[in-house]
């Protein structure tokens, strides 16, 4: 197939899904000069410069741009036709009969945190190394690509997101998607990020029942049209939970790889990347939840939920202060103890010198409501054993889905 394809020839309807593959100067080892071209964009988005661990990446082998997400220093979550040509010459994707060609060398594609990819190579960081899926070359169900980087990216040049692969999606779910798209179907505007908001998922999985939907990936209502290939879809907590990977006409019925689908490889990947770039594996790497309620640091005086960052204000019996929840892969940290019911959930309390521990009943949320844990009306009430389960039902407490 030839990287470069008439814009005409691209396939967007339903049945035959759009592929992306910009066209651009091959023969660059760095994007000097003009970038090429994207198919697939943000349709109805804003210009973004604060999501910078949403990355650029120009595959100089392809001569075209895609987006990635950042998940660790050096590891670059993306799509897998960023990184590999396909087998039919129209773009068009065929469930079943389209597959993919082996990659090009690592250092072939090139990553960015910019905003926008620019003709300065200093901008932009090489690959070491492409992982891809354990499971063949289809395209469909199989679209995402691990790049591990030859530096490590600092994070105050970029946090790395955290991909949501524990909690399962659910259809009606909103989300964002962010990528380096264009922003017509002509192709302008290719190039800069872009994110649109208060977008919904339509369907998950085995829940998708059109025939081009695979169990490794779902479908969300609008939102992906030229250029964002590989790009995330990001939920309500910030979580990357999908990778752009083709849509339907008229930049309809948007297709994301699920990451859920995929989770052992990309906590399996992450773990080599660590490895690699010297650093401490995310938590979430080794089972860690991915829910941030998990992860806010306790200990902040607080009058109500609203003072906390975690939503969540207690009264041990002696002070007031936030706190977050814990359990077995979350632990509280050091001078703190999880008080967890029979599932093995719950929040962290101080532990005292010299005073109670886990063992004891534990101490009692304040009677004022507004130092309850931030109520979830929709949820029902779990029930706790002991004082601080009366405690939590006295003061009406709904447990978010973790």
């Amino acid at each position: 197939m030839s990287p470069c394809m008439p814009r005409a020839r691209l396939a967007l309807f339903l049945g035959a899904f759009a592929l992306v593959a910009g066209c651009g100067d091959m023969s660059q080892p760095a994007p000097e000069g003009a970038v090429g071209e994207a198919e697939l964009d943000i349709s109805g988005g804003y210009a973004d410069d604060k999501d910078t661990a949403v990355v650029g990446i120009y595959a100089t082998n392809l001569g075209g741009i895609c987006t990635g997400s950042l998940l660790a220093p050096n590891m670059v979550l993306t799509a897998r036709h960023c990184v590999s040509q396909i087998n039919n010459n129209d773009g068009s994707v065929a469930c079943g009969i389209t597959k993919f060609s082996p990659p090009a060398a690592a250092s072939s594609y090139l990553v960015t945190t910019g905003p926008e990819l620019s003709q300065n190579p200093a901008d932009y960081r090489v690959t070491k190394e492409v992982v891809l899926l354990p499971a063949g070359d289809d395209f469909c169900g199989q679209d995402q690509a691990i790049l591990i980087l030859a530096e490590n990216i600092p994070e105050a040049e970029a946090k790395p997101l955290v991909p949501r692969i524990d909690d399962p999606l659910v259809a009606g779910e909103k989300y964002s998607a962010i990528g380096f798209g264009a922003t017509d179907g002509a192709g302008n505007g290719a190039g800069a990020r872009r994110r649109r908001d208060d977008l919904t998922i339509t369907c998950v999985a085995e829940a998708c029942q059109d025939g081009q939907t695979k169990v490794t990936e779902w479908m969300g209502n609008a939102g992906v049209c030229q250029g964002d290939s590989g790009g995330p879809a990001i939920d309500a907590k910030n979580r990357v939970i999908g990778v752009t990977s083709r849509g339907g006409f008229n930049c309809s019925t948007p297709i994301y790889g699920y990451l859920k689908g995929w989770d052992q490889w990309i906590k399996d990947t992450a773990l080599k990347a660590a490895e690699m770039g010297g650093y401490t594996a995310p938590a979430w790497a080794t089972g860690a939840p991915t829910n941030p309620d998990y992860t806010y640091t306790p200990g902040d005086a607080c009058n109500e939920p609203a003072d906390c960052a975690s939503g969540r204000c207690v009264n041990d019996g002696s002070e007031q202060y936030c706190t977050r929840l814990c359990n077995e892969k979350a632990p509280c940290p050091d001078g703190w103890y999880c008080d967890s019911d029979s599932n093995g959930e719950g929040v962290c309390f101080k532990q005292e010198d010299g005073g109670w521990n886990e063992e004891d009943d534990g101490p009692e949320l304040s009677n004022d409501s507004s130092c309850s844990v931030n109520a979830d009306p929709t949820k029902p009430v779990p029930w706790r054993g002991g004082i601080f389960a009366l405690a939590l039902v006295a003061l009406g407490l709904r447990r978010r889905t973790r």
